[in-house]
C-alpha cells in the first residue's frame, strides 16, 4: 500500500452538499461539522504517517490518512462503533462534509479500513515506540476542545481521552488476531480437541461480530 496526500477536493455535479436548501446549509453552518471541517480536517497531518506505507509508487494507494484519522476523532466524540461511523459517512451530510468527501461517489472508508489503520500505527509503536496517533491527536487538542463546545450532543471529553479510546482498540484488536490466528492454526492442522469454547476465533466473520456488533 503506498502513500499519498490528500490535499484537495474537488467539487463534481453530484456532490452531496450542492442541492442542499438554504435552510439545511444555515443549519449544516451551524452544526460540529463546519468547525470540524474548517478547523481541524485541514490540521491533520498526514506526513506523519507516511512511515506506515510503501515507498513502491506501483502499490495501490491508501485511504487518505485524514480520513481516517479525522473519522476515528469522530468515532471517539460520539461514542460511535466502527460500523456506525461507516454507515454515518455514507448518510450523513454533516459527516461527508466534516471530512470532505461530498464529492466521493462512494466514501472511502469500510469496515476494515480504521481496524487496518491502528494496526498499522500499533505495530509502528511497538517497533519504534513513537505513537504517531497521540502525537496528532495531541497537536489537534486545542482545536478538538473549540469544536466540543458547538453542540452538547457531543460527548465531553479531551484530546487525551480521544487518543487513549483508540489506542485502547487496537490493543485489543492486536490481541484477538494472535489468538484467532493461533486457532486458525491449531483447526487446520485437525486440533480442535484444543480449542473447546474457542471455534469462534476460526470463524471469519468472528472479529466483526466481536468488535464492531
Amino acid at each position: 500500500m503506498a502513500f499519498r496526500t490528500n490535499t484537495s477536493q474537488q467539487l463534481s455535479l453530484i456532490d452531496s452538499a450542492c442541492g442542499l436548501t438554504a435552510r439545511e446549509q444555515k443549519a449544516l453552518d451551524n452544526s460540529w461539522a463546519k468547525i470540524f471541517a474548517d478547523d481541524i480536517f485541514p490540521a491533520i497531518d498526514e506526513e506523519r504517517f507516511r512511515v506506515l506505507y510503501s515507498t513502491r509508487s506501483q502499490s495501490k494507494f491508501n485511504t487518505p490518512v485524514n480520513i481516517r484519522v479525522g473519522a476515528l476523532i469522530i468515532k471517539e466524540m460520539f461514542q460511535l462503533s466502527d460500523d456506525d461511523i461507516v454507515e454515518s459517512l455514507m448518510l450523513d451530510v454533516r459527516y461527508q462534509y466534516a471530512l470532505h468527501t461530498t464529492s466521493y461517489e462512494e466514501q472511502p472508508l469500510s469496515d476494515k479500513s480504521l481496524s487496518r489503520f491502528r494496526k498499522r500505527c500499533y505495530a509502528y509503536e511497538a517497533t519504534h515506540n513513537v505513537d504517531l496517533l497521540h502525537d496528532c491527536v495531541t497537536d489537534l487538542g486545542s482545536k478538538i476542545a473549540k469544536m466540543m463546545k458547538v453542540s452538547p450532543k457531543i460527548r465531553r471529553m479531551d484530546s487525551m481521552m480521544i487518543e487513549a479510546n483508540i489506542k485502547k482498540l487496537s490493543r485489543t484488536e492486536l490481541l484477538y488476531a494472535c489468538i484467532s490466528k493461533f486457532a486458525i492454526f491449531l483447526h487446520k492442522n485437525g486440533r480442535d480437541a484444543l480449542l473447546v469454547g474457542m471455534e469462534h476465533y476460526y470463524d471469519p466473520n468472528d472479529f466483526n461480530r466481536t468488535f464492531y456488533i
